[in-house]
């Protein structure tokens, strides 16, 4: 590393390092963050769990301001180089977009922090609290070798206890009629496994069969996909709802859809096994089905099994929650949604506004929540990049991120961070 790299050559840089997740290896994204550091006189620490799979993180300066953490994941799916228009791992632009695996899911966001923590460092003096920057592996596949084991560190878990955390999954522009507006994430859905499972009835023969065991799994089905969870709104839901989704709003139909994910719990079914002769279905069984479940927040563990126990609980059938993740909503007060509107407008002026979202996905923001953090997904893109374009990209082939939303980012990012920790006015 002859000299300090820009945000588009640093973005170039950690999309031709593999860190496909599986088999997982961010070693290569680590030691070339490492030496990125160690130019700019950034001290870090290094944590590894397990070969190949290591965390970084940066601390410095210090104030009675809410601590900052700047938070990313190293890892990126895997892909099919035979699928793709360029090298998934090449960094090439075309067109003005970069592309490669990462570009979108999250290499942007953590090449724009690098530059941006570089800057902050250089001017710590001046900052009003503590930064915290934090690196992960393994955010592809449950965090295990990532920020589960990073938080049970006690130098890492009390230096970002309580703080305000920016994060991936936000700060994503949609239109609807004329208007431009961005949508910032505030929470995340729970993350529920159910499985039923259906034994097999008394007086069946399988010589004279009667479907008895498909009706119940149909009515299995058809009950919990009527099942109404959400007697209760979260306050970003409704916000949600208030801005887009009443009848006079103008909003492309895979818009819509979006936001109605966003909006309300799913309940989906995604495995069925059955037959009398699956082997997959265990003894004394004659079907199972596995249920994906997002769930508002406010709907929590025992509240939803009682649910789905009041719609189904008289059929002859098994009921388990094979897992269970319970998500949150962060608390926002309206200084800190102005702040990020007004470096929003900045760099754009025909944003009408900042809307709240809760994401139907998951990443690691989840695990911060429990330590008193206000986790928010903010990682701005150029209108020129909306919502609905870049969600078939995330995982996608062909991935790729315009040279405008990379600068925007770097830009809007820089201006939140510098507005937050100095107290500086963003408007000029």
């Amino acid at each position: 590393m002859d000299h300090i790299p820009s945000t588009l050559e640093l973005l170039q840089d950690l999309i031709r390092i593999d860190s496909q997740n599986p088999p997982g290896n961010e070693q290569g994204m680590v030691d070339y963050i490492a030496e990125y550091c160690r130019k700019l006189g950034m001290q870090y620490t290094i944590y590894t769990y397990a070969e190949n799979r290591s965390n970084l993180y940066i601390t410095f300066g210090s104030g009675s301001q809410r601590p900052l953490t700047l938070l990313g994941h190293l890892d990126t799916v895997r892909f099919d180089s035979a699928a793709w228009t360029y090298p998934p791992l090449g960094g090439e632009i075309h067109d003005n977009h970069l592309y490669g695996r990462g570009a979108l899911d999250m290499k942007y966001f953590v090449a724009a922090v690098l530059t941006i923590a570089g800057r902050l460092h250089a001017m710590q003096d001046r900052l009003n609290g503590p930064v915290n920057v934090l690196f992960t592996a393994d955010e592809e596949t449950g965090s295990s070798q990532g920020i589960r084991k990073v938080l049970q560190e006690d130098k890492v878990r009390d230096a970002v206890a309580g703080s305000l955390v920016l994060n991936e999954g936000g700060g994503f522009a949609t239109f609807h009629g004329r208007k431009l507006t961005y949508l910032f994430e505030t929470g995340q859905k729970s993350v529920a496994r159910l499985r039923v499972s259906i034994p097999e009835l008394p007086d069946t023969n399988p010589y004279f069969p009667t479907l008895s065991h498909e009706k119940i799994l149909v009515q299995v089905v058809k009950r919990l996909d009527d099942l109404e969870l959400d007697t209760s709104l979260p306050r970003s839901v409704q916000d949600l709802q208030r801005v887009f989704l009443d009848d006079s709003t103008s909003l492309a139909a895979s818009d819509r859809r979006l936001l109605e994910t966003m909006s309300e719990s799913m309940i989906t079914p995604t495995i069925i096994h059955g037959g009398s002769r699956n082997k997959q279905v265990p003894e004394g069984l004659k079907a199972t089905i596995d249920f994906d479940c997002r769930l508002l927040p406010n709907v929590d563990r025992q509240e939803f099994l009682d649910k789905v126990e009041k719609a189904i609980g008289d059929l002859p059938v098994k009921i388990e929650l094979t897992s269970f993740s319970q998500g949150y909503e962060a608390t926002v007060g309206p200084d800190l949604v102005h702040l990020l509107e007004d470096a929003l407008q900045k760099h754009d002026p025909e944003i009408v506004s900042l809307v709240p979202f809760i994401t139907p996905g998951s990443n690691d923001g989840k695990y911060l929540k429990p330590l008193g953090c206000d986790v928010l997904g903010f990682a701005p893109l150029s209108s020129g990049q909306p919502f609905s374009s870049i969600m078939p990209l995330i995982h996608g082939v062909d991935e790729r991120i315009s040279l405008a939303s990379l600068t925007f980012c770097e830009q809007v990012l820089q201006d939140v961070c510098l507005a937050y920790l100095t107290g500086d006015s963003i408007r000029e």
